[in-house]
């Protein structure tokens, strides 16, 4: 049902994807088909790549308060997280995502303009906030509900853009349970105790562990 709050995901796709990728910063250059270069410093699409950090990782960062959901102790949002996260949806989205009239987006600013659509249909007043981009102004419980319609929306099955929508979270996790935080990439060592340990409770690296040690029960064989 279609609402003057929330427009129908359809008619917003098919009616303001310029618009969209507007708001996330990305620069149109019409020389033959459309294109769309993503911009690497954009503030939008560094802003929605660490509401979507912030949302699967809570922390005490300035996104996850001001979704509401936040923690005391770091969390998604952590140095060297975001431009991970970006260079691996550059690498998993080589092809364009929002291919409606005719315009080629790629990688994370795809991602950003794909998540920031949907949360200005979502949530109308979301082009307004602290944050450049729509999505990390939303709080906790309305960016579950974009990725809610993300999941759902009609047009996605059989499409590229399918895979990708179930990869946004997946990846961000991974970004943000990982050792990333902390790694040196030019030593290829860490350079302290990374957030991903903490927040999953990690010991860290370990020869082995006194219970996995020796026999059990002093059997060293077993009889076939």
């Amino acid at each position: 049902m279609e609402t003057n709050a929330l427009w129908s995901r359809r008619r917003f796709l098919g009616g303001v994807v310029a618009t969209g990728a507007a708001l996330t910063g990305v620069a149109w250059s019409f020389a033959g088909e459309a294109t769309a270069q993503p911009t690497p410093s954009s503030p939008s699409v560094r802003d929605t790549i660490n509401g979507i950090l912030a949302f699967v990782a809570p922390g005490h960062d300035p996104y996850s308060q001001h979704q509401g959901v936040s923690t005391e102790a770091p969390g998604g949002v952590t140095p060297g997280a975001a431009e991970t996260l970006e260079r691996t949806f550059d690498l998993a989205v080589p092809i364009p995502l929002i291919d409606m009239l005719g315009i080629a987006v790629t990688g994370s600013a795809a991602i950003a303009a794909l998540v920031d659509l949907f949360a200005v249909t979502a949530e109308p007043a979301s082009v307004a906030g602290p944050f450049a981009s729509p999505f990390a102004n939303l709080s906790h419980a309305t960016k579950a509900h974009v990725f809610e319609l993300l999941d759902t929306e009609p047009q996605f099955p059989g499409r590229p853009i399918e895979y990708a929508v179930n990869a946004i979270p997946t990846l961000a996790a991974f970004v943000a349970y990982s050792e990333v935080s902390a790694f040196d990439g030019e030593l290829r060592a860490l350079t302290g105790r990374p957030v991903g340990w903490e927040l999953t409770g990690y010991d860290g690296v370990s020869d082995g562990w006194d219970e996995f040690q020796g026999y059990y029960g002093g059997v060293d064989r077993a009889e076939g």
